[in-house]
């Protein structure tokens, strides 16, 4: 199956009758569309790829009930709306009022214990990018983290690091697609093994 001249459309019917290459094609061709959106919605990174992760695993599983006019418009319609869920449902737990705080720490420590695997999960997830940010060079890494880390515009790091915006521009730029390219391959691999 060319990957240039096939269409979304045609793509997805052969995920329908299990063709894991046309499912990546498909991934390769959407999935930092879909992440990009989510960001914009949930600003972080490790919420953003679980966003797009569910997309594309809930796609890869329920591929025999889907009907999917648009592929692009379907999955990036998704990510808004897995976005704002995700926005609110962390804006609720943000604000809680706590009667009994004794009885609040007790059960923390108990479901600390059942959320084990999440950490985990998150954990590996956050070492994977460090790794990944390490293959950078010193200044896109420096602006890479001043950027999501510390939620600095462009200006803003270009006044600080004294650097025209173009600079921070192209250094973003370069290190997002460092990440784009690894964590693709990563994800994917994480989708295929859900299933």
């Amino acid at each position: 199956m060319p990957h240039i001249n096939v269409t979304d459309s045609e793509l997805f019917e052969a995920i329908k009758l299990n063709n894991q290459k046309a499912f990546n094609q498909l991934f390769e061709r959407h999935w930092f569309k879909v992440y990009s959106v989510a960001y914009r919605y949930v600003k972080n990174e490790e919420d953003a790829l679980e966003i797009a992760h569910d997309i594309f695993l809930n796609i890869w599983n329920k591929r025999q009930q889907l009907s999917i006019n648009s592929f692009k418009s379907y999955v990036i319609t998704a990510a808004g709306y897995h976005g704002i869920r995700k926005r609110q449902t962390t804006a609720k737990l943000a604000v809680q009022y706590v009667e009994d705080y004794d009885n609040l720490q007790h059960e923390a420590l108990s479901s600390s214990q059942n959320q084990g695997e999440c950490n985990i999960d998150e954990k590996e997830i956050n070492e994977t990018v460090e790794t990944l940010l390490n293959n950078l060079p010193r200044r896109c890494r420096e602006i890479y983290h001043m950027s999501r880390k510390e939620n600095l515009s462009i200006t803003e790091i270009a006044e600080k690091l004294g650097i025209s915006k173009r600079t921070v521009e192209n250094q973003l730029t370069t290190a997002l697609k460092h990440l784009r390219t690894a964590l693709k391959y990563y994800i994917i691999l994480i989708v295929i093994a859900s299933r």
